[in-house]
């Protein structure tokens, strides 16, 4: 019986190890090149990542001044408007001061029996009342 041959089976046991050897020497093969594939796209990756966390950054401190200098027009916005409320105000204390004087002047009873007499009256009355 030629198939119970030991040097037989020691010869299949054999080509049995070096098939198996062959395969996994082309899938060890194929492994490495993937594994180089994928340390090659995650060292593109964390490259744009450093690159968007630079741009974030860069974007995040323009935010911070963008906002600093609306901060400061919105106070000098206030600042202006409050100024202009007092002006406005005064403006309209000073039109109230000088109605009330024109009013005087409308209602007081001119002097003087000719109409130049009274036309002095008039004037004096204005120089006394407009500093």
């Amino acid at each position: 019986m030629w198939w119970m041959s030991p040097r037989l089976w020691a010869a299949g046991a054999l080509a049995l190890l070096l098939a198996f050897a062959s395969v996994q020497t082309v899938r060890v093969g194929r492994l490495k090149d993937a594994l180089g594939k994928a340390e090659k796209s995650a060292a593109e990756a964390r490259s744009a990542l450093a690159w968007q966390k630079a741009r974030a950054d860069t974007c995040e401190a323009a935010v911070g001044r963008q906002n600093a200098a609306i901060e400061a027009l919105g106070e000098a916005s206030r600042a202006k408007l409050a100024q202009a409320d007092k002006a406005a105000s005064d403006a309209r204390a000073v039109a109230a001061s000088a109605k009330r004087q024109a009013d005087a002047l409308l209602a007081a009873k001119l002097k003087g029996a000719t109409a130049c007499e009274r036309a002095e009256d008039v004037r004096r009355r204005f120089e006394e009342t407009v500093p």
